[in-house]
């Protein structure tokens, strides 16, 4: 058998896989770590609920992570790949997918209908977004949301979010 001059040599392919399992587990991990705090703040009513969506969309990426670092590992072994594992490769792969694409609105939607419908409303001083990277943050009461922007701008004042609370406003009126 020829070997393809493409081919990565086993050092190489053992690095990318070590590089995949840290993404991958970072993925479960942020997931699972994100979904405790929902889970947290729901179940014992906290004053502050926090809803982070691009933690969701890691589980699905987490998941074909896995899949990759399993048929690396076994063509690091010197081991083929059956048509059977083939489907279920493919399967996996469309079901992290889907979950990458799913899960998030799943999981925030009911979430936040729930949190709504006990009294919280979403603190937009403390909530964020970056693309798809959506944080949302919910307080028990709107008293909250502004004790949590004024704690987070008295450790960093120069945060853009600062600026739209009077006693951390550095702007100067323009006399003339």
């Amino acid at each position: 058998m020829q070997k393809d001059e493409n081919e990565l040599a086993p050092w190489q392919l053992a690095m990318g896989l070590g590089v995949f399992a840290l993404l991958t587990t970072f993925g479960f991990g942020y997931f699972g770590y994100y979904l405790l705090v929902l889970i947290s703040g729901l179940l014992n009513d906290a004053a502050a609920v926090t809803i982070n969506k691009g933690a969701f969309y890691c589980f699905g990426a987490a998941l074909i992570g896995s899949m990759l670092l399993y048929f690396g590992g076994r063509k690091l072994q010197g081991k083929t790949v059956t048509a059977r594992q083939n489907r279920r490769a493919s399967l996996v792969f469309f079901i992290g997918l889907g979950l990458a694409v799913i899960l998030p609105q799943l999981i925030h939607f009911p979430s936040a209908s729930y949190l709504q419908g006990q009294g919280y409303s979403e603190c937009e001083l403390q909530s964020r977004q970056w693309l798809h990277d959506k944080v949302m943050v919910y307080t028990s009461t709107p008293e909250h949301c502004i004790e949590l922007a004024r704690a987070d701008c008295a450790e960093s004042p120069d945060r853009q979010k600062c600026r739209l609370l009077p006693q951390f406003n550095t702007n100067k009126p323009v006399s003339g």
